[in-house]
């Protein structure tokens, strides 16, 4: 109960601090949408609306506490101006900064994910494509998979089934430029909440 009480506050005081942001400004840089006083964001297949009032899902799906921590901090580390790509690929723990407690993560969720598609890559597929992801043509895997995690932020997935004595193998790319939109723990939380909605069907 006091944890919860803590993350509360937590929250608390970070929603107070985007109610202070420009709305305009952060909506013109991010490329989201501003309406009548609000920030619509679409947070992979969900449209989340920030308003003065809080976090909801326009839908009114539950979010959990890690979810809206993204959702605030995506909105105060709105760079100014907007932070271009150089269309690069790389791993989260290829970010500055990123130490074993993230490689350790990238090699876990990539497990989760290997472990519960291994000789089921039809069923990833269809899994991808009804979470809103993008299947990209990519010769070096059986799947690659692009999704809109949050606009400016595409978070991409690579597979490849297991073969022979090989065994699947999967992991998560972003943007060189990831990192300026978001912390490095938000991004793996990115990671964490995709992973679940990827096993969710067939767990």
């Amino acid at each position: 109960m006091e944890n919860s009480k803590i993350v509360d506050q937590k929250l608390n005081q970070i929603f107070s601090m985007v109610k202070k942001i420009d709305f305009s400004r952060t909506a013109e840089i991010l490329g989201i949408r501003e309406y009548n006083g609000s920030l619509i964001v679409d947070f992979y297949n969900r449209q989340i609306i920030f308003s003065q009032d809080g976090i909801n899902d326009a839908q009114g799906l539950p979010l959990t506490e890690a979810v809206k921590d993204v959702l605030c901090q995506y909105l105060l580390m709105c760079p100014e101006p907007t932070c271009e790509s150089s269309n690069k690929l790389v791993t989260l723990r290829e970010f500055s900064g990123s130490g074993p407690l993230f490689s350790r993560f990238t090699a876990n969720t990539g497990k989760i994910i290997e472990t519960t598609y291994s000789g089921n890559l039809e069923k990833l597929i269809a899994r991808c494509l009804a979470l809103g992801g993008t299947i990209i043509k990519n010769a070096s895997y059986d799947l690659s998979a692009r999704f809109e995690a949050l606009s400016r932020i595409p978070l991409f997935l690579n597979f490849n089934d297991k073969e022979d004595m090989l065994p699947a193998s999967a992991g998560f790319l972003f943007q060189d430029n990831a990192d300026q939109y978001l912390d490095l723990k938000s991004l793996s939380s990115l990671c964490t909440y995709l992973t679940g909605q990827l096993i969710q069907e067939i767990s």
